[in-house]
């Protein structure tokens, strides 16, 4: 259903004040406010307001027609917390640019059985608790991930243009590796009601760190004396800016073998590596942070520990 909206343009009456003028850099889409004991994320109340309607839309669709969601108020926890509280569950993680982490989702592993009965003609009864999957509960479970991932786009649109892309579905957290046990999260909790699937829940989670990270890039810092400068000019300049590529690089060991042992190499042979725990990276030839070696989504990947300070310590 269309609806129409008609503009009414306002009369000043004689006499009477002028409107205030709106603020030119006021926007719907924040999604941080630094509040006097830390951050506030007042956004994500619209956001998870929409996530639940799309839920809820997606689960009738799959065969529940009754079904009700129901949203909690937001907490914030550890991560090890977070996948503590939702196990046993099925995880799935996004790759969700511009956020600056991952989306994380946590949904209870008897909800996927019920559905995956239901989604096959039945009327989404639990046989029996199981730890593994079946291939084809594994297959539903990542179609219903890339499923939610529509309806997150949908819940965001309006605040971010957000692009979540799944890149790993597990029943094990320790497998989400692009998050420390430590890491706070921004954790939004979402409880079905109705038969058959009364009480089960999915938990949605944003690192604090994303969440901060998204506000620095809409809340860019004034930069003084600029103030006579051509707003226009200035936004394609920081435009540009960003989207300059620097050259990252890290040297992950430093063999030193001696002349001797050099010039008797032979192919087949094999010169021993000793992996420090921290690697330095460098960024356009300077020193820019420590991490550590790991992997993530498969490939081998450098996690940073450390930012080094530069000469103004910023």
């Amino acid at each position: 259903m269309t609806t129409s909206v008609k503009t009414v343009k306002a009369v000043k009456a004689p006499g009477a004040p002028a409107p205030a003028a709106a603020p030119a850099d006021a926007k719907e889409s924040l999604l941080l406010r630094k509040a006097a004991d830390g951050y506030a994320f007042p956004a994500l109340e619209g956001v998870a307001n929409q996530f639940a309607r799309s839920l809820r839309d997606l689960i009738r669709a799959l065969g529940a027609p009754a079904i009700q969601v129901e949203r909690a108020g937001a907490e914030q926890m550890s991560f090890a917390e977070w996948s503590t509280s939702a196990a046993p569950a099925i995880f799935w993680r996004y790759h969700a640019p511009p956020l600056k982490g991952p989306v994380l989702l946590a949904g209870s592993r008897a909800l996927l059985l019920q559905l995956v009965d239901i989604f096959y003609g039945g009327r989404g009864q639990l046989a029996a608790e199981r730890e593994e999957l079946t291939d084809a509960e594994d297959r539903f479970a990542a179609r219903l991930g890339r499923d939610i991932a529509m309806q997150l786009v949908a819940a965001w649109r309006g605040k971010l243009a957000i692009e979540p892309e799944l890149d790993c579905v597990t029943a094990d957290p320790a497998k989400l590796a692009a998050v420390r046990a430590d890491d706070e999260l921004f954790v939004q909790r979402f409880t079905l009601r109705g038969a058959p699937f009364e009480g089960r829940t999915l938990l949605c989670a944003y690192p604090v760190a994303a969440l901060r990270g998204i506000a620095g890039d809409e809340l860019l810092p004034e930069i003084p004396g600029n103030s006579g400068g051509d707003p226009a000019w200035a936004g394609a300049l920081d435009k540009a800016l960003r989207d300059v590529r620097m050259p990252v690089r890290s040297v992950l060991a430093r063999p030193e073998i001696s002349l001797v042992k050099l010039l008797a190499l032979e192919v087949g042979d094999i010169i021993p590596l000793a992996m420090p725990r921290h690697v330095p990276v460098t960024v356009a030839g300077r020193s820019f942070a420590l991490g550590s070696i790991g992997e993530a989504n498969g490939n081998a990947a450098i996690m940073i520990e450390h930012i080094e300070k530069g000469p103004d310590n910023d």
